[in-house]
């Protein structure tokens, strides 16, 4: 049996949304394939999860990564972070069967200066244009990148999601007044507009997700201007089988980022079939959903929950297009295709 070996996921299963997910739902989604998982937060270990050492330096943490690839028997090394593409190439050396996953170009997130995001952006092109398989899990940025990097295939595979087993009903809706943000706190997810915006156009929002610690003052200042709206709340993190059941007590899913790769708390939003208020960057409007409402993402005049109305035939559309199980089929043909 082939056995892939995942670096980039925070923690395993996953206790927020984001690449997490998506490595979940990769590994869950292939029965063919042996997976191993190399974590970077602290966690109980077993005998397929591993936490990758914190105390390395770059090129000490990819000896490891490689060691531990050929204790194992590892047959292809999947990363999921830009941050990995320098290590990915100089791997690909030696260890030629290597994938990496972009799950959202850095170069757009305000979350780092011009400098690192030109750093970024650099990084992604030589990615493209050097590593054996990098896949883009946005249509918009595959695109963008196969324009100038014509000369190389570039690979984009939809990120697959939950579906939630039942549709939302009017008896589910506990908050009829209120939309629901679940997402990271973090610059890039437009969280402090967001909280501007509702509490300016006095609408009730409440907020559900893990603060970025790597922005500590940043989640400071929403938590201040949260703490000082008389519509905003915090209502902390979602355990992971909950969030479908939390998502549905509300009367649409409010998300007005700045940037995304594949968003997958819009899918599974929408699998519930509610209305999604989304933010009109290409990474949202290439999802092509039928019931969603644009929102300008530098000045978003959020609706009235009035004025909301059913998002059911989202829910038809997700089950016909980001299927776990097409994901899946499609990750297994770029393992295969080292053969």
């Amino acid at each position: 049996m082939l056995k892939v070996l995942h670096v980039g996921a925070k923690n395993y299963p996953p206790a927020h949304g984001g690449t997490e997910r998506v490595v979940y739902n990769i590994v869950t989604s292939i029965d063919s394939v042996d997976f191993y998982i190399l974590v970077e937060w602290e966690q109980e270990e077993t005998d397929r999860i591993f936490i990758l050492p914190k105390n390395l330096g770059y090129l000490a943490k990819m000896k490891y990564i490689l060691g531990f690839a050929r204790k194992h028997g590892i047959d292809i090394i999947h990363f999921h972070n830009e941050k990995y593409i320098p290590m990915a190439i100089l791997l690909s050396i030696n260890f030629k069967k290597v994938v990496l996953t972009v799950h959202g170009v850095h170069f757009r997130s305000p979350k780092w200066n011009w400098f690192n995001r030109s750093i970024f952006w650099f990084v992604d092109v030589i990615g493209t244009v050097f590593l054996p398989r990098l896949v883009f899990c946005s249509e918009y940025d595959e695109k963008e990148f196969a324009k100038y990097i014509f000369f190389r295939k570039t690979y984009f595979i939809n990120n697959g999601t939950n579906i939630s087993e039942t549709i939302q009903t009017a008896e589910d809706i506990e908050y009829p007044d209120t939309y629901i943000y679940l997402g990271r706190i973090t610059p890039a997810k437009n969280v402090l507009r967001l909280v501007d915006a509702a509490t300016d156009r006095k609408v009730k929002v409440h907020i559900y997700g893990v603060l970025d610690k790597e922005c500590p003052e940043y989640c400071d200042l929403v938590l201040e201007k949260i703490n000082k709206s008389s519509y905003v709340e915090y209502k902390g993190t979602v355990p992971y089988d909950m969030v479908f059941e939390t998502m549905k007590k509300y009367r649409a899913f409010l998300y007005i980022t700045i940037m995304e790769g594949l968003p997958l708390a819009v899918l599974e939003a929408a699998s519930c079939g509610m209305f999604l208020i989304l933010s009109n960057i290409p990474h949202h409007t290439f999802l092509k959903l039928p019931d969603v409402k644009y929102v300008d993402v530098k000045n978003p005049e959020i609706p009235d929950p009035a004025d909301i109305s059913s998002g059911k035939q989202n829910r038809e559309y997700v089950l016909a297009n980001f299927s776990n199980k097409k994901m899946g089929e499609e990750y297994l043909k770029i393992y295969n295709s080292f053969k």
